[in-house]
């Protein structure tokens, strides 16, 4: 990215990141905003465009459910099968990471479920908040995949408008 790309793109990000930070604040209590960074930080480590926004959301709450199916398969072997807590966590989390990223890896491979990152990140954030607060993930993963959209698209857009700047070998600047 030029430099003016940078400096603006990140104007862009800091001005859309506080706006969305006050607007759920105001608007939502699920005491989560955080998270809206955390799917921030996933959007532009994948390096996605804004019209895979969909299917990382989907992603997203195929993680939050398979969280709710850890949680599910702990309460079994502890309480159904009698484990302890430890390896009850211990099996259940195996079989069910297994399992999930099976599932998404092969048959759901060529489908929008197939991100991985994001689906541990649901996973990881159900237990942030010990299986509870389903509404709030649920709000607040939507948020932040359509922060990191609406920056995404900023970046896209100034990419495009200021073009990498290189140096030839005399030394002076030129635009791509």
């Amino acid at each position: 990215m030029s430099t003016k790309t940078i400096i603006l793109f990140s104007l862009w990000t800091s001005f859309w990141s506080a706006v969305f930070y006050h607007f759920y604040n105001m608007f939502f209590d699920f005491g989560i905003p955080w998270i809206m960074f955390i799917c921030l930080g996933i959007y532009f480590a994948m390096g996605l465009k804004p019209r895979q926004s969909p299917g990382l959301l989907l992603s997203a709450y195929c993680g939050l459910l398979w969280g709710q199916v850890d949680f599910l398969l702990i309460f079994l072997f502890g309480t159904v099968m009698g484990m302890s807590t430890a390896a009850a966590s211990f099996v259940a989390i195996i079989l069910g990471t297994a399992v999930s990223m099976y599932i998404h890896l092969k048959p759901l491979s060529k489908t929008p479920l197939r991100h991985m990152p994001i689906i541990f990140a649901g996973v990881c954030l159900t237990f942030s908040q010990g299986g509870k607060n389903v509404p709030g993930l649920f709000v607040t993963f939507f948020c932040g995949i359509l922060l990191a959209a609406i920056c995404s698209a900023g970046q896209l857009y100034l990419m495009k408008k200021f073009p990498l700047e290189e140096k030839s070998q005399d030394g002076n600047v030129s635009s791509n």
